[in-house]
């Protein structure tokens, strides 16, 4: 039995809902390792999370759980993805909008293909039916967006997009972009740069 599991539904919703919220007002995707530690700590005692948690498990678990549980999938959820994808994403820039600000207004998301790790998604022309996959993400995951729209485009067969997100505050560099370019060339795949508006706690 996993811990989400052991706490009820209602009162998991608002304690994700709570420590989201929380995270937005830290500007968590920005806060250092040991301001992130304080926060995990804070969250504990705080009434609306970890007096929740302790009702179901021990204070050292209900910390484990809040970072490699709903924080773990923080960034995920803020780009409406993932196990807590239900409690972000309100505004954020979604699967549908990644699809057409590389590929345009004919595109449209294949129900169903969108994931994670990295994140990624298949789309369809309106036009002709053809088929592209996407993956995307910000440039530090560069490696594994080239190698995962690689083996897409050769296992389906179908065009392989790679999509360098740009969230608020962020900049890909000359330097880096040249390089991106140089290896998607090489390996025959498309490659674009979004701006990426996070979403924030519903």
């Amino acid at each position: 039995m996993t811990r989400d599991t052991l706490v009820p539904e209602a009162q998991l919703a608002d304690v994700v809902t709570a420590l989201y919220e929380d995270a937005n007002a830290r500007n968590w995707s920005h806060l250092p390792p040991r301001d992130r530690s304080q926060a995990y700590s804070a969250w504990v005692e705080d009434p609306r999370v970890g007096a929740i948690l302790t009702k179901y498990m021990s204070p050292e678990a209900a910390r484990a759980w809040i970072k490699d549980g709903p924080m773990k999938e923080y960034a995920r959820a803020l780009r409406g993805m993932g196990r807590y994808a239900r409690f972000g994403n309100s505004g954020g820039t979604t699967a549908q909008d990644i699809i057409r600000a590389a590929l345009g207004e004919g595109w449209a998301l294949v129900e169903g293909t969108d994931g994670i790790k990295p994140f990624h998604a298949q789309a369809v022309s309106h036009d002709d039916g053809a088929l592209a996959y996407l993956a995307w993400d910000e440039a530090r995951n560069f490696k594994n967006l080239v190698w995962a729209a690689l083996r897409a485009s050769v296992d389906l067969g179908v065009a392989g997009h790679v999509i360098v997100t740009e969230p608020p505050g962020t900049a890909t560099t000359r330097d880096a972009a040249e390089a991106h370019a140089a290896i998607t060339k090489r390996c025959g795949l498309a490659l674009h740069y979004v701006r990426e508006q996070l979403g924030s706690a519903r």
